[in-house]
């Protein structure tokens, strides 16, 4: 039977909060290569059928919904890592002093609730075109 160390759960948390927040600064391009991707085929079928356009921008608002989703649970697990390498770091830990700005999660979660109301803007713009 191995024993496992501190040090070893240490080395672990610490590994997967370093990924995680590699991805943390991939996921909002992705997002935005996806709702861009929409609008422009909205936009691209304003001409030829409006009524695909107001799917398309519907399935935009979604997917913006959805997203915000993701990225609060990425939120949980994540400030979950960041508790437990505190608690392991004790008076050595490195935190973030309490901002009056957003986070960058929640600046992302914004952004994406800006994205809903202007895909439910464009199925309005759409259908009464």
């Amino acid at each position: 039977m191995t024993d496992i160390t501190r040090a070893d759960i240490y080395k672990e948390q610490y590994a997967h909060f370093r990924s995680m927040n590699d991805i943390l600064y991939k996921i909002p391009p992705l997002f935005t290569v996806i709702l861009g991707g929409l609008w422009y085929f909205a936009v691209l079928n304003l001409e030829k059928d409006k009524w695909i356009a107001c799917a398309v921008f519907a399935f935009a608002a979604i997917a913006s919904v959805c997203f915000v989703n993701v990225m609060q649970r990425f939120r949980i697990a994540f400030n979950s890592y960041i508790d437990n390498l505190n608690r392991m770091d004790g008076d050595m830990k490195v935190s973030i002093k309490p901002s009056c700005l957003p986070s960058t999660i929640a600046t992302v979660q914004i952004l994406l609730w800006t994205a809903a109301v202007v895909s439910v803007l464009g199925i309005f713009y759409a259908a009464h075109r």
